[in-house]
């Protein structure tokens, strides 16, 4: 065991910003040191944890196996302490400036996002939220992100260090009332033959209904491609392309009252929203009071508040 007494933790948080920034320079900026200062904190650090770290290379420096090893471990055990501490300071949402940010698969956003703006309008009107994409890389995401509310395939839990089930729905395939084949009974295989029109997949995150549908031997004929849900009703009530949407959405979505609607003949897939977080943050009181906000929000939808 490292005696505690004699290892200086301030070296964990320079070690953490050359594994971010990848140069010795870089890290120096992060940390408001000299390079030299860092070179010199390296060095010691070297001698404390027995290994190289790190190797020079043309365009900075590039870890070793134990530092990549270590990487986690430390981010983690930073992210315990910065939270500790940050629990000692009260969190008051009428009071508090800070912008969140989230990603939030389109389905959701459509009956989240509104009932969040007036939550904040309310109860926090110094809070912003930036929404980003799925196509943020999952290696950094958790540097970025606050939270997600992300679509998991099937009824599983997603692969997140820490997640909470907000709500799961039945899938709806739509089509205009007058479509070719509107009469007939919607099966996996015409399903997968009619073109579609789908969200992209840095606006779901998921690739659920595709995997559904090669494990049968098919494929969807993709006609369109979109970044956003608000778009779909209108091609599908002016095209015979179909799409697919949670069946929530029916009842708040006027628009889809004028299309018609068959259950997903895929019966293993539902769409279950997931609030995820990262581990690091758990107890932080603002993100704490953020999880919360949503999940109420979730409650009330479910309840048809």
């Amino acid at each position: 065991m490292v005696n505690l007494r004699n290892f200086d933790l301030n070296l964990l948080v320079i070690f953490r910003a050359i594994m971010a920034r990848g140069s010795i320079a870089g890290a120096a900026e992060e940390v408001g040191l000299s390079p030299s200062a860092v070179s010199h904190a390296l060095a010691r650090l070297r001698v404390m944890l027995n290994d190289q770290l790190f190797h020079r290379t043309a365009n900075g420096v590039e870890p070793t196996e134990r530092a990549v090893e270590l990487s986690l471990d430390i981010e983690r055990g930073l992210g315990f302490l910065s939270s500790a501490i940050s629990l000692q300071h009260q969190f008051v949402p009428s009071e508090v400036r800070r912008v969140f940010t989230m990603q939030v698969a389109d389905y959701v956003s459509g009956f989240l996002l509104p009932r969040l703006a007036e939550r904040l309008q309310h109860e926090a009107p110094g809070i912003s939220v930036d929404i980003l994409p799925f196509s943020v890389s999952p290696v950094s995401v958790w540097d970025r992100v606050d939270l997600q509310i992300r679509l998991t395939p099937g009824r599983l839990k997603p692969e997140m260090v820490r997640s909470q089930r907000l709500m799961a729905d039945d899938i709806v395939v739509l089509m205009r009332p007058d479509h070719p084949a509107a009469d007939q009974p919607m099966t996996a295989a015409l399903y997968a033959a009619l073109p579609h029109v789908k969200l992209s997949q840095s606006a779901t995150g998921t690739t659920v209904i595709d995997d559904a549908l090669t494990a049968r031997g098919l494929k969807r004929h993709m006609a369109m491609t979109v970044s956003s849900w608000f778009d779909i009703p209108d091609i599908v009530a002016s095209s015979d392309l179909i799409a697919i949407a949670p069946s929530r959405l029916l009842n708040l979505d006027p628009r889809l009252k004028l299309l018609k609607s068959a259950p997903l003949p895929l019966e293993e897939v539902v769409f279950s929203f997931d609030l995820c977080w990262d581990l690091r943050t758990e107890r932080e009181p603002g993100q704490r009071w953020l999880r919360k906000t949503v999940s109420e929000i979730f409650e009330d939808i479910d309840k048809g508040v």
